[in-house]
């Protein structure tokens, strides 16, 4: 048995910053699909003109990109990259808008708000691997860390699934300062909302994902993603799919999405906790809660679906025979979550908006019962097996 490989302390910061690097990179480039994608699927969902069949305005920059976007999207094989411009229209308006803030805000804690928001969101991909139990080897040619071994996560700490709920929930700090320091009536509206949504639905969250927990006797990530998919008893499936539901339903009311969207509802509070916000720290508010979509799919997308593993619910062990297993792992991970990225779309695109009270209705009565059974169940599955 090989000894392992002992890394200098240069060595181990240069790994660190380069997976870091290549987290953050993830994340910039399936966030701005993510909304790419959710403007052209909701167009075409409401069947309206939009992204899906125009280019946009053609003054400027944008207006140059969109004159050639629209003739080559007359090709066929091209058509559906317009609107492409009207994202990185966007984008530029984020960073050139003038950052304005109210006279009668708490300016400091206004200014660091936002910053709170985003910093948790991107912090827990630390503890997210796409590839758990797997070794990689940088190539030889690369400087101070060439042939050397690295995970698939930052971190694989023992305690990961403690890490990713403990970081995700600081975000909520961000929502209600923000809300607070604009002293304004409907940010402040919309934060207290947003506190009492997320604190609710915080909790029978993370009794869903405690089921797993059971079944699977460890924090780990990835040994946790790799026991549900590999080992896991038949008698479990029913448990991880009304689990899966449940989760993936507390997932919409943590990010604030539709029908969940109560913290910035625009028809009731103008835009909720970021009305007076503009520039790049209404685009962190922005991003983060995209980010925490990412989060909330890569977690359902390892603990229910199978994660790296093509089946899950411990049929795992039938993949074997299906042509397709020569894939890399990494792919239907990454696969797993673009579906549940596209699950957010579509409930955005077909479900209205609920009232307050039946939002905290739903999570009280019927959610917390539900999942504290779901947990007991599990054990009782876990004992048995």
């Amino acid at each position: 048995m090989n000894a392992p490989v002992q890394m200098t302390l240069l060595q181990t910061c240069v790994m660190a910053i380069l997976q870091a690097v290549a987290a953050v990179i993830f994340i910039f480039v399936v966030v701005p699909m993510t909304i790419y994608a959710e403007r052209k699927v909701i167009g075409h969902a409401q069947d309206r003109l939009g992204a899906t069949r125009i280019a946009g305005h053609r003054v400027g920059l944008t207006g140059f990109l969109n004159k050639w976007m629209w003739r080559a999207g007359k090709v066929p094989i091209l058509s559906y990259w317009r609107g492409l411009p009207m994202l990185v229209g966007d984008i530029a308006k984020m960073f050139l808008k003038e950052d304005v803030v109210p006279s009668k805000a708490d300016r400091a804690i206004f200014l660091a708000a936002p910053c709170l928001s985003m910093i948790a969101a991107v912090v827990v991909f630390g503890a997210i691997s796409f590839a758990p139990g797997a070794l990689f080897i940088m190539p030889k040619w690369f400087p101070i860390v060439g042939g050397l071994p690295f995970n698939g996560a930052m971190t694989d700490m023992n305690v990961g699934l403690l890490f990713i709920l403990g970081i995700a929930s600081v975000g909520v700090y961000g929502i209600v300062l923000g809300a607070w320091a604009s002293n304004s009536k409907y940010p402040l509206l919309g934060g207290l909302r947003s506190g009492a949504q997320i604190v609710s639905y915080e909790v029978p969250l993370t009794l869903s994902l405690l089921a797993p927990v059971v079944l699977a006797g460890t924090l780990n990530f990835g040994t946790l993603t790799r026991v549900l998919a590999v080992e896991s008893s038949p008698l479990a499936i029913p448990l991880m799919a009304v689990g899966f539901l449940v989760y993936l339903t507390c997932g919409f009311a943590e990010t604030n999405r539709v029908p969940f969207d109560m913290p910035e509802a625009e028809n009731e509070l103008v835009a909720g906790f970021h009305t007076e916000y503009s520039g790049m720290r209404f685009g962190f508010f922005y991003l983060a809660e995209y980010i925490n979509m990412v989060v909330v799919s890569c977690l359902a997308g390892a603990f229910f679906l199978g994660g790296p593993y093509l089946l899950p619910f411990g049929l795992h062990q039938f993949a074997a025979k299906l042509p397709v297993i020569g894939a890399p792992n990494a792919l239907w991970y990454v696969l797993k979550i673009i579906f549940l990225l596209w699950v957010f779309i579509w409930v955005r695109a077909t479900i209205p908006r609920y009232r307050y009270d039946q939002i905290m209705s739903v999570a009280w009565k019927y959610l917390i019962p539900l999942t504290l059974v779901l947990v007991v169940l599990a054990g009782a599955v876990r004992f048995v097996s």
